[in-house]
């Protein structure tokens, strides 16, 4: 099949664009006598105008050849064999070109646990999920390169699968999460038979790596547009397929409270403010606070029932535990607001604290325009005001971190027995004692 090739006075894409180590390995390759390409997301961004976050590099050099040409390297993976070249604490991932693959069991379950059979740029193209990923700039000269139509969708804003969408859904069921996370990032729509494959075979789901699901999930939440591509996740059922439990506590008027979370978080972008990843996933957690009641209940016992919730359901989420004990402490937060704003002495203490200023955030996101709290808001911002220094609680940037970086030595770990198994230990609590005292 001859392909489209835009020529590079026709397009956008520079080398002054792509990230320095990844034109290093390009160009080792080419010398080398292998072909490579810059490949997919990293060519979408480009056309689209928009910086890159990451920079992939595909070739037709095997594993074996890569390992020998970068002895920085290593492979990874087992679905998908990878091949990082590292440059100090970071990496440039080069795959090489492959093949579609056959499913197992052509009459039956169509999902594929293996995808290592080579290929060339061509069968490559046709084996990436989506249109708008299968784009290729070749260095030899500079072209991009479109087999599949990708670049005719970009100008349609519109997300379409490569080949049967049923079929390519079935054979890796995340295709589908993916395809929600693009349509939300950049508002694109679904084209017609992809959206409609995605509705039939949602329940595939479960089929699909409980690792991979989570991030592409998180990834939707923590991407420009995560209202949309929660909005998206939520109609087309796949909360209710993931997370049932806690989208029934929820409910809808709890699903729509987190919406406008996460819309008031994309208004911020807008204004480049930018918020850390516990404060993202605070917005998750803040509808289990809609029951409570300040004059008849007690700080220790709300805080006690709202702890248990929120680490019920992000075991059911897979979240790790140090994530989840920073939300808990930033809904614990919200309480204290509530519970002690006529109490002077825990206002001044609070606001001295550390975890005040992550609070403030949270409590401005999901009760700024709150009327009926515009008191309690006056009282701690009176209070905070006095320390003479901006209040905190933000990044600098949108924060990029994937939820699996709080795993491992310094992140806590897994839940020790994953979905539906016992509670993890309760090892964070606010710095402050009073935050589990109520009396004064």
């Amino acid at each position: 099949m001859t392909p489209l090739r835009i020529r590079r006075e026709d397009h956008p894409v520079s080398r002054k664009s792509i990230d320095p180590d990844t034109l290093r390995v390009m160009y080792k390759l080419k010398d080398a006598g292998y072909e490579t390409y810059l490949v997919g997301g990293a060519v979408r961004d480009l056309l689209l105008g928009r910086q890159p976050k990451d920079f992939d590099v595909a070739t037709d050099a095997r594993p074996n050849d890569l390992r020998r040409l970068f002895r920085n390297s290593r492979v990874v993976g087992r679905r998908f064999r990878l091949v990082h070249v590292f440059f100090g604490g970071k990496n440039v991932e080069v795959a090489t070109l492959r093949s579609l693959v056959e499913p197992p069991d052509p009459e039956g379950d169509l999902y594929c646990e293996d995808d290592n059979q080579w290929g060339d740029i061509e069968s490559d193209a046709f084996r990436r999920d989506f249109t708008i990923n299968a784009l290729y700039y070749d260095l030899r000269d500079f072209s991009v390169v479109d087999f599949t139509g990708g670049v005719h969708d970009l100008h349609e804003r519109v997300v379409r699968a490569i080949g049967n969408p049923g079929v390519r859904f079935q054979e890796d069921p995340v295709r589908m999460l993916r395809a929600l996370k693009f349509a939300g990032r950049f508002g694109f729509d679904l084209e017609t038979e992809t959206a409609q494959a995605i509705m039939e075979h949602a329940g595939d789901i479960h089929k699909a790596s409980r690792f991979r699901v989570t991030e592409e999930i998180f990834r939707i939440l923590s991407q420009t547009n995560r209202a949309a591509g929660f909005d998206l996740l939520w109609r087309g059922g796949f909360l209710h397929q993931l997370y049932g439990g806690w989208v029934r506590e929820l409910g809808d008027q709890g699903l729509e409270e987190t919406l406008s979370y996460y819309r008031a978080v994309d208004a911020a972008a807008e204004q480049d403010r930018f918020y850390p990843l516990e404060v993202l996933c605070a917005g998750l957690f803040v509808p289990l606070m809609d029951d409570l009641n300040v004059d008849r209940q007690h700080f220790n016992a709300a805080a006690a029932r709202l702890t248990a919730d929120i680490r019920k359901h992000s075991i059911a989420m897979d979240l790790p535990k140090r994530l989840t004990n920073s939300v808990v402490e930033l809904l614990r937060g919200q309480l204290y607001l509530l519970f002690f704003p006529n109490l002077q002495g825990r206002v001044r203490r609070f606001v001295e604290s550390p975890w005040f200023d992550p609070v403030w955030r949270v409590h401005e996101l999901a009760f700024g325009q709150t009327p009926e709290l515009a008191q309690v808001r006056a009282t701690w911002l009176a209070a905070r005001e006095k320390l003479g220094r901006p209040i905190g609680g933000l990044v600098e940037s949108p924060d990029r971190r994937d939820i699996f970086s709080f795993r491992g030595k310094t992140g806590g770990g897994r839940h020790p027995h994953g979905r539906g198994g016992d509670e993890p230990e309760d090892d964070a609590e606010f710095a402050e004692p009073e935050l589990v005292d109520a009396g004064e």
